[in-house]
């Protein structure tokens, strides 16, 4: 499906990214050859014969890749390197653009102005599954369960299931196929394929969570180009423009064990797509080959710019890649194989002519939470708002960001990033260490001896025991850019008498659940750590029912914040778009209410880097769009 953003329980977790490319062409020409005559021949003038010249070789895209891609299944978890390659297989259906779908294969997104988004009222009783709004979960009906009445469009209307039948409004949306739509192998696409693709990921033979499946009703072609989702009741999902599965070809899987399609040819290394280009050949541990796709529904327009595509498994160590882009063995690397902190060095390189490279901020926001409430026995030193906002006073964002990864990086304005289209105007605590050095003392935090050195004592402070030291724990993960951040704030905190321990601890350990794991288990008093951003505010990881704990050891709120007013604007803001302008005023309450208690510091969205060979135009780095998203735009013809 489309719907590339982890579902609202996957957004919880996290990982991270990169790519590049050359042209090869050649032209030879042969000599003129002159006949000679024997003796005594005519002196009239003879012709020559002239060899033609041999056409040029195929113009040839090579993208280089971290590993072999496991598998181009798209049911059967794709690697980071098989990700990278899919947009060549498939063309769309929907791109995600700094956070806006944008249509490719649909005629248009979906909306309510068009009337391909309406919301019908349907009757349901006990056993019946629904939406729970406060859970916001797929569940079955019973009594004394809250519900949203038909025509409900906030929080305050909510009621409690008495029983007996009631009306509850779904949500519906209909997608339309661009005419004349075509397979590589020429049969043509159409909405089947897509509802095929549905129903075999709701398969239960299929793996995978199925969080979308589980809340669809019905997912139905109503002729050759149109589709209709059905969402279940109380579901009105904020990202339905892209509940469009993305189609497989049912002409050629239809009939095949959906259990045996990860192993499957026809499905794992050599897959159908509608994209710009085809697979031809795969050489195990060494390299793919794709042939420009000639039914591609772009041909007409010259693209791709590439008649073929080679992709090599060049390893994953970063210098060596970088290099193979230098000596022109690789035209665009995959993103994993660019490291941020050589930001630098690719300026440099740049700045000479010999590679192209972009940057855009990322989804991928580096973030501190505070410990606002631990689950262990150590001082609660971060439970008070003001004690949260000094410290961030404290910490030069900035100065972090042009210390970990160069000048030119600007760091987020507040809990969205600024071209995120629900991304409101707030401002996060400016860098004052004078100013949060005196809140400190106002709060009771004392420099008791004037001495730098030493931390400050409690005298007064707010939930702690007098004479407790200001001495806090940052937990985060070994790698270098995570250790140049911890340090960095580590530095600015002990500028204003604040003493920070580092831990960095492996990423498993980190990350583990509750109780095991240190930071969703709230035994820490600061981490650092990486978290995904995507369509949706994802405001739920900071409410109320995110707080882990033994009935609920999957919860995503390892700071403990906790706020009445908080999770109600989340609960309103999760309502989508049934809530019109009360929902959009809810999605800016809760990041207003997030910079003003401040459970956690946004320190900056971790840049996409695009890098190719200098003879290559038209790779765009995204947000949200994987690297490849436009590879049918690339091309040597000059930038």
């Amino acid at each position: 499906m489309t719907r590339h953003a982890p579902p609202a329980s996957q957004r919880r977790r996290l990982a991270l990214v990169l790519a590049g490319i050359i042209f090869a062409a050649a032209a030879c020409s042969a000599p003129v050859l002159d006949v000679p005559f024997g003796q005594g021949a005519s002196p009239t003038s003879t012709p020559q014969l002239v060899v033609p010249s041999p056409p040029p070789p195929p113009s040839m895209l090579v993208v280089c890749l971290a590993e072999e891609p496991n598998t181009l299944y798209l049911y059967d978890s794709p690697n980071a390197s098989a990700r990278t390659l899919l947009p060549a297989l498939y063309d769309g259906p929907i791109d995600i653009l700094g956070y806006r779908p944008t249509p490719v294969i649909l005629d248009a997104l979906p909306s309510v102005e068009a009337g391909t988004v309406r919301f019908e009222p349907v009757s349901i009783s006990s056993g019946d599954l629904y939406f729970n709004p406060e859970t916001m979960l797929p569940e079955t009906m019973a009594p004394g369960k809250p519900f949203l009445p038909s025509g409900c469009a906030s929080t305050d209307c909510v009621r409690r299931f008495e029983g007996g039948q009631t009306r509850i409004d779904r949500m519906v949306v209909e997608f339309r196929l661009l005419p004349d739509l075509v397979w590589s192998d020429g049969v043509p696409l159409t909405a089947h394929d897509s509802v095929f693709a549905f129903d075999l990921e709701a398969d239960p033979r299929t793996p995978g969570l199925k969080d979308q499946v589980n809340r669809t009703t019905s997912y139905e072609a109503l002729d050759d180009r149109t589709v209709r989702w059905t969402g279940i009741p109380g579901f009105f999902d904020v990202e339905f423009a892209t509940n469009f599965w993305t189609p497989l070809p049912r002409h050629v899987l239809d009939g095949l064990d959906p259990s045996e399609l990860p192993q499957h040819e026809s499905a794992r290394t050599t897959p159908l797509g509608w994209g710009p280009y085809a697979i031809e050949s795969w050489t195990p541990g060494e390299s793919i080959d794709f042939v420009a796709n000639p039914n591609y529904r772009r041909a007409g327009e010259g693209a791709p710019g590439f008649e073929r595509l080679h992709v090599r498994f060049v390893g994953r160590d970063p210098e060596a890649a970088l290099q193979q882009i230098l000596t022109g063995e690789c035209d665009v690397l995959e993103e994993s194989l660019v490291n941020i902190e050589n930001l630098d060095t690719l300026r440099g390189l740049a700045a000479q002519g010999r590679l192209r490279w972009q940057s855009a901020p990322g989804s991928l926001l580096e973030r501190l939470d505070f410990a606002v409430a631990p689950a262990d026995d150590r001082p609660r030193i971060l439970a008070h708002v003001g004690i949260r906002r000094a410290l961030a006073a404290c910490i030069d964002r900035q100065g972090l960001i042009d210390s970990v990864l160069g000048a030119g990086v600007a760091g987020p304005a507040g809990f969205l990033p600024g071209e995120h289209p629900l991304a409101a105007s707030e401002s996060l605590p400016a860098y004052d260490p004078v100013a949060g050095a005196a809140a400190l003392t106002e709060l009771g935090w004392i420099d008791h001896d004037q001495d730098p050195q030493t931390p400050r004592v409690a005298q007064g402070a707010p939930d702690v025991a007098g004479g407790t030291e200001l001495v806090l724990s940052l937990l985060t993960t070994p790698d270098d850019v995570h250790r140049g951040i911890a340090a960095a704030i580590a530095d600015g905190l002990a500028g204003c008498g604040a003493r920070v321990r580092i831990e960095a601890l492996d990423p498993a350990v980190v990350y583990a659940p509750w109780p095991d794991g240190p930071a969703f288990g709230r035994r820490f008093d600061l981490v650092v750590w990486p978290w995904l951003q995507w369509l949706a505010t994802s405001c739920e990881v900071f409410t109320s029912a995110e707080i882990a704990s033994d009935d609920n050891p999957e919860g995503s709120n390892a700071s403990g914040y906790r706020d009445a007013v908080y999770d109600e604007a989340c609960r309103q803001a999760e309502i989508g778009p049934l809530g019109g302008e009360e929902t959009s005023a809810a999605v800016g309450r809760t990041q207003s209410l997030l910079t003003e208690a401040l459970p956690a510091l946004p320190l900056f969205y971790r840049p996409r880097l695009a890098v190719s060979a200098p003879g290559i135009c038209g790779l765009e780095a995204d947000a949200t769009a994987p690297l490849l998203w436009n590879i049918e735009g690339l091309h040597a013809d000059g930038c």
